[in-house]
């Protein structure tokens, strides 16, 4: 008899050691299967980042609102993404959105929802207006698109068009399809 409680002492401490170890690796971060959860590890309220010209000068200013990072993936997740491309000689495009996604390598930006992308001249005037949905920025072409329908309003016109493209250095737009405007005179 004294044998055989030796060995379910012996398999019932195999047993409980398996499962702590178990549930020490599947919980360290991790949604049970493996793989780490989709959870934030950090966030901040109204964030503000700055990317630098080598002279000191501002490239672009990102701000949102809150901004969640993924550690899984290494993304970062937005509310109210606000960002400035800077250019010399000429005032910032300004982008606004409800939502936006950063990629691991800070490369990419998925704005999401309703986007607004303007300039204004020097004096404050509006010189040009794009609001569209769901917008890709390549940050360091300082590009940016969607195939979605986008309206956009100059001084004097009112152009429609499904899918843009914006080369921001070069201040040059890109309308793809369906395109019709109007021509307002004085």
């Amino acid at each position: 008899m004294p044998g055989r409680w030796k060995t379910a002492a012996v398999l019932g401490l195999l047993a409980a050691v398996s499962a702590w170890l178990l549930n020490l690796l599947a919980g360290g971060g991790s949604d049970g299967s493996g793989r780490l959860r989709h959870d934030p590890d950090h966030f901040m309220e109204n964030f503000t980042t700055i990317n630098m010209e080598l002279d000191g000068r501002p490239k672009t200013i990102l701000r949102a609102v809150h901004m969640a990072h993924y550690p899984d993936n290494n993304t970062t997740e937005l509310v109210k993404p606000r960002l400035e491309v800077f250019r010399p000689d000429k005032t910032p495009v300004q982008v606004i959105a409800e939502r936006g996604w950063v990629t691991a390598d800070n490369e990419v930006i998925l704005l999401s929802g309703n986007v607004t992308m303007w300039q204004d001249d020097h004096a404050g005037e509006r010189l040009f207006e794009i609001v569209t949905s769901d917008v890709r920025i390549l940050m360091d072409q300082e590009y940016a698109e969607t195939d979605k329908p986008a309206v956009l309003k100059g001084r004097k016109t009112t152009l429609k068009a499904t899918g843009v493209r914006a080369y921001l250095q070069e201040s040059r737009l890109e309308l793809l399809n369906e395109v019709y405007g109007k021509i307002l005179q004085n």
